[in-house]
């Protein structure tokens, strides 16, 4: 009798305890990821790297979703030209990426498509770099690798001046690829030069007018150079000097007897660099919403952290955007601290500013020059120029 009542008490609390598991199963939330969790979120990544770059995103993605169940990560590659009308037609019907990765002049036709919502990733980018992202009060993308112009000199032919003013004592050849002024902005901005002043085009600025002179006097004096294969005459010693960007240097010979210093040292510091090209990242205005917002930041903020961006950067033979990275022990001798001071001194120009539709005419104007017309009229023909476009706005 006792034996069948201890029997019945243990039935009944084996019973019991084990609709207790049960219960105590169900009231947990499955977690995303994992066998009977939630399906992972697909983001949808379009870019337009190739090669080894593009091997190299293959990769960081691989490692973001490694270490996140919760994402999938899914690349597709876009020709940048293509990029804003394709995401302007996928849009339309609420399709689309979520995160656009490619130029930033791309980025730039995207947000003028309406494609991108205000940044929700983060990162610690030069302000510089940053800035021609910036429209009114909001930024649009981020930056993830970038290059940047370098004054070369080879240490065979001529001496490294101290600055400008001893350039032509040095009696050494520069050739420029180009004559623009993206390529000359540290010595242009440094001798006072200007785009607008009190909000209107000042192209015809004397100190503008001055720096055009000094162009053609030292072309007058055989020592400057405008030639398209100004690198190719730098590696074959032909010239002493030229500026290129810190990518050319990865592919010089060890023989090639060379050295590179930050435009902004040969100007005392003074001017600012207009960079090469930028690679950056941004979210797009369609699938931006609160409920994908998390998942995006977190792919985001892992590509751009200072080792994703190096590893990216890297394979396609530029350089991170992370102000930190430079802080790196890695980082502070040769090329890359070089890079990192220039980066320190980017022009830092919004997108929608008035010297981003100027810059273009100045160009024109420097070249009519070099090609004959008087600097004067040349200048004058750039600022007529500049008003049009600015009343046509």
């Amino acid at each position: 009798m006792v034996k069948g009542l201890a029997k019945r008490v243990l039935h009944s609390i084996l019973i019991i305890g084990l609709l207790a598991l049960l219960l105590t199963g169900c009231g947990e939330d499955p977690q995303q990821g994992l066998p009977g969790g939630a399906a992972p979120a697909v983001i949808e990544l379009w870019h337009s790297l190739t090669g080894a770059e593009a091997q190299e995103l293959g990769k960081q993605s691989q490692r973001v979703m490694d270490a996140h169940p919760e994402v999938i990560i899914r690349l597709e590659y876009i020709e940048e030209e293509k990029m804003a009308n394709l995401a302007y037609l996928a849009q339309a019907g609420g399709e689309g990426p979520e995160i656009f990765l490619t130029s930033a002049k791309a980025l730039t036709n995207l947000f003028h498509q309406g494609a991108l919502a205000p940044v929700i990733g983060n990162s610690d980018p030069f302000l510089g770099l940053v800035t021609q992202f910036n429209y009114g009060e909001k930024t649009y993308a981020l930056p993830l690798s970038v290059d940047v112009p370098l004054f070369y000199y080879r240490t065979d032919v001529a001496p490294l001046p101290a600055n400008l003013a001893e350039f032509s004592a040095a009696k050494g050849v520069i050739a420029l690829s180009a004559l623009d002024t993206k390529t000359l902005s540290p010595w242009w901005l440094a001798q006072g030069g200007k785009f607008a002043s009190n909000g209107q085009p000042a192209l015809q600025d004397p100190a503008n007018l001055i720096f055009l002179q000094q162009l053609l006097a030292w072309r007058e004096g055989n020592l400057l150079l405008v030639d398209p294969n100004a690198w190719n005459l730098f590696v074959n010693a032909q010239v002493a000097y030229t500026v290129a960007s810190a990518s050319q240097a990865q592919g010089l010979a060890a023989t090639i007897p060379w050295g590179s210093v930050p435009l902004t040292q040969l100007t005392g510091g003074k001017g600012e660099i207009l960079t090469g090209r930028t690679i950056g990242i941004a979210n797009s205005s369609i699938k931006s919403t609160e409920e994908l917002n998390p998942l995006i930041r977190l792919v985001e903020d892992e590509l751009l952290s200072p080792d994703a961006q190096w590893a990216i950067a890297k394979a396609g033979k530029r350089f991170p955007a992370s102000s930190s990275f430079y802080s790196r022990e890695e980082a502070q001798t040769g090329l890359l601290r070089q890079v990192g001071l220039s980066l320190a001194r980017v022009w830092s120009l919004p997108g929608n500013a008035m010297e981003g539709k100027l810059l273009p005419l100045q160009d024109q104007a420097w070249q009519k020059a070099w090609s004959g017309v008087k600097p004067e009229d040349a200048l004058s023909w750039a600022q007529t120029e500049a008003v049009k476009v600015l009343q046509a706005k």
